[in-house]
């Protein structure tokens, strides 16, 4: 029982991770967005691959764009075998720029995370991620009430 509850405790490590990389992209915060990733860890999206915390801290900077984003985790799998697991993440995710009065443009990206983790000593990070759009949508929603 113990393997069992080992392998759900990094399981559910990891997924804090995931977690914590939305909330480090949608709060624009570099170094909490960079924190997930090992040292050496890459992001890939549209062929072009960030590699090292420099690096990918600066990613949540590209989101100023945006008035506001959401990003959702849905669908989780993560396999862990060792020291090392994979993990496949559905996400929905918001970027919303104003358009007029309350009313906002949502693009909305639903996007599967192919993602590899290793244990460093900091604990489960993320070694590789690839962004992997699966389709796109728009439309208008209104501001908060």
């Amino acid at each position: 029982m113990s393997d069992c509850n080992s392998i759900l405790a990094d399981e559910m490590y990891i997924i804090r991770l995931v977690n914590t990389y939305a909330r480090g992209a949608d709060t624009r915060d570099g170094a909490l967005f960079a924190s997930v990733f090992a040292e050496d860890g890459s992001l890939e999206y549209r062929g072009r691959t960030s590699t090292g915390t420099a690096q990918l801290s600066k990613i949540p900077n590209g989101l100023h764009a945006y008035e506001k984003t959401y990003h959702t985790v849905l669908n989780t799998v993560i396999d862990v075998d060792g020291d090392s697991a994979t993990g496949e993440v559905y996400s929905a995710s918001h970027h919303l720029r104003p358009i007029e009065g309350d009313k906002f443009s949502d693009r909305v990206m639903y996007i599967t995370y192919r993602d590899t983790y290793r244990r460093t000593a900091q604990g489960w990070r993320i070694a590789t991620r690839l962004v992997d759009v699966q389709f796109i949508e728009y439309k208008i929603v209104g501001g908060p009430d």
